[in-house]
C-alpha cells in the first residue's frame, strides 16, 4: 500500500529539513497556534460562537470583546497582533469601555469546521514577531508548503491548504504530529523573548561602535577589532600592542610628542580605552546569546526544532531553567553595559576629539 499520510515514521527528514527552514517554520507554526492556543483545535462551541458574534458587529468596543470573549483569549489575541489599534494587553486594560477596537479589513475567520487565515493577516502575525521575514519569502514559502514531495513516494504532501485565493489552514496531519511535541507556543515565546534580546544588544553595540568611529575608523576594521580583543585578552596596553603587531594606525595614535600627563591627553585616552572595553564586554555577551541561539538554529545547533519543543516544554536536562537563568543574568549585565555607555555622548566625544587633534597640532609645532 503507498505511502500517502504525513507521519514521523515516513517523513521525519523531511519534517525536520522543513522545520529547520524559518520561513516556513514559523509559517506552521503560527497556523499551529491559531489552531490550537487560540481556538483549541474548534473544541469549545462556546468560544467559536462568541468568535464569530464579534465578528458581525459593525463598530467594534471594548465592552463587546471583555463580553464575548473570555481572558486568554483576548490575550492570545492581542498577543498575535490581531487587534490593529492595540499593542499589548496592558494598553487594551488601560482602555475605556466605549474604545473602538479594528480588527483589519480581513481577520481569521471559522467555516465548516476549518479556520482560513488570510495570507495578510499570516504575515503581520509572523512579522511582528520576527522581522526578518521578508513578504517575497513568505509568499515563497507558502508556495513551496503548498506541496512538498514525500521522501519515500511519489506522494506530494500538503502541509498546508489555500482556501479560495488567499486564506491558509493548517493540514490535519501535520498539525497532530505538531501536538505530540508539547507547548509550541512557550517555545515560540521563548524564541521571540531570546532574538528580541539580541536585536536590543545590536542596537546597544550599534552605538558604542559609532562611539569608536569617532576616534578613528580603523577601529572598527575586522583586522584591528581582532587583534584589540587579543589585547584585552592579554591585558596589555591596547595602542602600544597594535603597534607591536605592526597594525597601521593614523599619527593620531603616535604618542611621542604629547606630553602623557596633559589633562586633555587623559581624558581622551581613558575615553578611548572605556568604549573599547564595553565593546569587548560586549562581545563576550554576544558569544553566550549566539549559543541560546544553537539551541534551536544555526550551524552549530543543539537539537532539531521540534526536539527543542520538548527541552522547553519538558525542562529536560534543565534547558529551560538554564536558558531563562541565562537570560536574567545577561539582561543585567547589558543594562549595566548601556547606562555605562550612556555616560558619554556623541556630542561630547566629537568636542573631545577636536581637542586632541588640536592638541596634536600644537605638540607638533612645539
Amino acid at each position: 500500500m503507498e505511502h500517502k499520510r504525513l507521519t514521523m515514521e515516513d517523513d521525519a527528514k523531511l519534517i525536520d529539513n522543513i522545520m529547520d527552514d524559518v520561513d516556513m517554520r514559523y509559517i506552521l507554526l503560527f497556523l499551529y497556534v491559531i489552531r490550537n492556543d487560540l481556538f483549541k483545535n474548534l473544541g469549545d462551541k462556546n468560544l467559536i460562537e462568541s468568535y464569530e458574534r464579534i465578528l458581525i458587529i459593525d463598530d467594534i468596543y471594548k465592552s463587546n470583546i471583555v463580553n464575548f470573549w473570555d481572558e486568554e483569549f483576548i490575550e492570545i489575541y492581542i498577543d498575535l497582533g490581531l487587534i490593529k489599534n492595540i499593542r499589548s494587553n496592558r494598553e487594551f486594560e488601560q482602555k475605556d469601555d466605549d474604545f473602538i477596537i479594528k480588527l483589519g479589513e480581513e481577520t481569521i475567520t471559522i467555516e465548516q469546521d476549518t479556520i482560513s487565515v488570510p495570507d495578510d493577516t499570516l504575515f503581520l502575525i509572523i512579522n511582528k514577531k520576527f522581522k526578518f521575514l521578508t513578504r517575497r519569502n513568505f509568499n515563497l514559502a507558502l508556495t513551496r508548503l503548498k506541496g512538498v514531495r514525500c521522501e519515500k513516494s511519489s506522494v506530494i504532501h500538503s502541509l498546508i491548504y489555500e482556501i479560495g485565493e488567499h486564506d491558509y489552514t493548517l493540514a490535519d496531519d501535520l498539525y497532530y504530529i505538531l501536538d505530540q511535541y508539547g507547548n509550541i507556543y512557550q517555545a515560540i515565546k521563548i524564541e521571540i523573548t531570546i532574538e528580541g534580546f539580541y536585536q536590543r544588544f545590536k542596537e546597544i553595540e550599534e552605538k558604542v561602535n559609532e562611539f569608536i568611529k569617532i576616534f578613528d575608523p580603523i577601529l572598527n576594521t575586522k583586522l584591528v577589532l581582532k587583534k584589540i580583543n587579543q589585547a584585552m585578552e592579554e591585558n596589555k596596553d591596547i595602542i602600544k600592542y597594535l603597534k607591536e603587531k605592526n597594525v597601521a594606525l593614523p599619527d593620531k595614535f603616535n604618542f611621542d610628542n604629547i606630553n602623557k600627563q596633559d589633562t586633555l591627553f587623559k581624558e581622551w585616552n581613558s575615553k578611548l580605552v572605556f568604549l573599547l572595553k564595553i565593546r569587548y564586554q560586549m562581545a563576550q555577551i554576544e558569544k553566550k546569546i549566539v549559543d541560546l541561539k544553537n539551541y534551536y538554529s544555526g550551524k552549530n545547533k543543539k537539537f532539531k526544532y521540534l526536539e527543542f519543543i520538548e527541552q522547553v516544554t519538558y525542562n529536560e536536562d534543565n534547558t529551560l531553567d538554564f536558558i531563562q537563568e541565562t537570560l536574567v543574568n545577561l539582561r543585567k549585565e547589558l543594562m549595566n553595559i548601556n547606562e555605562e555607555a550612556l555616560k558619554v555622548t556623541k556630542k561630547e566625544i566629537k568636542l573631545l576629539n577636536l581637542d586632541y587633534e588640536r592638541l596634536i597640532i600644537t605638540s607638533s609645532e612645539d
